[in-house]
């Protein structure tokens, strides 16, 4: 081997080794996430159904809006939730094939073609703000509808 084929050689394999870890990456990254928002979303809309009832009675209580609207929110976050996964997954393939390209030229002794979009820019975060966001929301209604029902 030459010292060209050599160097290529090595950046072939710390590409593919990047490669690897953006895979393992994004896998424990989304079953982490997913686990915890559904755990906590999960719970929420469980307990509503569960202790409601008996902690206020449906007949008679006041301000039935916000039961609903917090139902609601745990129910967009589970429906964001897979949104976010799915993105999440298209990412992930989308930087992976570009490493794959970027390794490629490298072995050839050509420069990579790095797209910022792909790097730079993660969708996700928005979805995770926006999930803790409604999910907080979600948890608010239904503590305020529990409390004026028992205050009153």
């Amino acid at each position: 081997m030459n010292p060209i084929d050599e160097h290529n050689w090595k950046l072939y394999e710390a590409s593919e080794r990047y490669t690897d870890k953006l895979i393992e990456t994004q896998q424990k990254t989304d079953y982490l996430a997913a686990q915890w928002i559904f755990t906590l979303s999960g719970g929420s809309f469980g307990l509503s159904f569960a202790f409601i009832e008996k902690l206020v009675p449906l007949q008679t209580a006041t301000h039935k809006p916000l039961l609903i609207a917090a139902l609601a929110c745990f129910v967009l976050v589970f429906v964001l939730e897979f949104i976010g996964m799915a993105i999440s997954s298209l990412r992930y393939t989308l930087l992976v094939a570009e490493a794959d390209r970027n390794l490629a030229l490298k072995y050839k002794g050509r420069e990579p073609e790095y797209k910022k979009r792909s790097i730079f820019f993660d969708p996700n975060s928005a979805i995770m703000y926006a999930v803790l966001l409604i999910f907080f929301g979600g948890f608010v209604c239904l503590l305020t509808f529990i409390a004026q029902n028992i205050l009153r």
